[in-house]
């Protein structure tokens, strides 16, 4: 009697620990945490935290991506000398899918700096992709940014940045690697912020933006963006938070009746002493420029900037640079 029952308390397990397995296995081969950007350049990334990254040496239409896996030229490990580089972190803004190559803010930047550069050579890295949030931008920063040896590091942040709360899974082993661990938990927290979404009826633009600046995601943000900081500091490298405004049709103009200022105020209210906040909304307004001049497409409800608000914008970080001395040679 006792040796049937260990038999089958021995099947159990085994049945158990072959599903786990199973499950396990099934989950890293085949699930994509949605919403996943399905394009030709993009595989899925082997670090769990960053989800997806681009396909180095894939090419698009105007999108080329270089070996290193960032849009933009061929770029070398070891820092050539006489060489200030600069690494942009950031998402959709930053890539500007819908713009050539010479438009990005990146490029629009790099060829400023080095017109302005009195015997230097400018280099800035494009790491943006389409859809990451804060913490994945500084998981690239930590795998891949830093090994480029950046002299200065500018985060480029969007009003979405502090989203999708349901993948944030924490620091520890299972997260690190166990898929099965991370899809448990992306269901149930998944299914939390929908019901609370839900009961606080958040259905426009600004109720999304408000909701996304409270609570446990915009806490997340705060400490993702402070411990960039201190992560920065201890090789001496300044980080300049650079927010970018919405230009959808939520937005009339950037000035009175700019619904999201408390917004931008709260990411300028993260203090740290390696911290420069650049807001370009100020330099919009200096400028008497409007959403509809700063948006690629603003009457299809298209916030990303175009060419003429990047290049304000390059004007604008080449400024604060040059005056809180963050780098030489301009």
């Amino acid at each position: 009697m006792m040796d049937k029952r260990l038999s089958k308390v021995f099947i159990s397990f085994l049945a158990a620990a072959s599903f786990l397995f199973l499950s396990e296995m099934g989950l890293r081969l085949f699930w994509e945490m949605a919403p996943s950007v399905r394009r030709p350049f993009y595989q899925r990334s082997k670090n769990p935290f960053i989800r997806y990254e681009l396909i180095p040496n894939a090419e698009s239409g105007s999108v080329k991506i270089n070996s290193a896996g960032f849009r933009g030229p061929e770029i070398k490990i070891k820092k050539p000398k006489d060489t200030i580089r600069i690494l942009m972190l950031g998402d959709s803004e930053l890539f500007s899918i819908l713009l050539p190559e010479n438009d990005n803010l990146s490029r629009q930047l790099e060829r400023l700096l080095n017109e302005k550069s009195s015997g230097l050579k400018f280099e800035v890295i494009n790491t943006g992709v389409e859809g990451y949030n804060t913490y994945q931008e500084f998981e690239v920063l930590k795998d891949n940014g830093l090994k480029y040896t950046p002299d200065l590091v500018v985060l480029n942040y969007v009003l979405n940045d502090p989203e999708p709360g349901e993948y944030y899974f924490g620091n520890n082993f299972l997260s690190r690697n166990s898929a099965l661990y991370r899809y448990s938990i992306y269901r149930v927290k998944k299914g939390l912020i929908k019901r609370e979404r839900k009961r606080l009826k958040i259905k426009t633009e600004p109720d999304h933006f408000n909701y996304l600046h409270s609570g446990e995601s915009f806490l997340h943000l705060k400490n993702t963006i402070l411990e960039m900081a201190s992560r920065l500091e201890e090789r001496r490298i300044r980080l300049v938070v650079h927010i970018f405004p919405v230009s959808s049709l939520a937005v009339k103009d950037f000035k009175e009746n700019y619904p999201y200022g408390h917004l931008h105020q709260m990411i300028k209210d993260i203090t740290h002493k390696n911290i420069i906040c650049v807001d370009a909304i100020e330099e919009f307004n200096r400028l008497g420029m409007t959403p509809q001049e700063v948006s690629i497409n603003y009457q299809y409800n298209e916030s990303h900037k175009n060419a003429l608000a990047l290049g304000v914008m390059a004007e604008l970080l080449c400024r604060v640079f040059r005056e809180n001395k963050l780098i030489s040679g301009i």
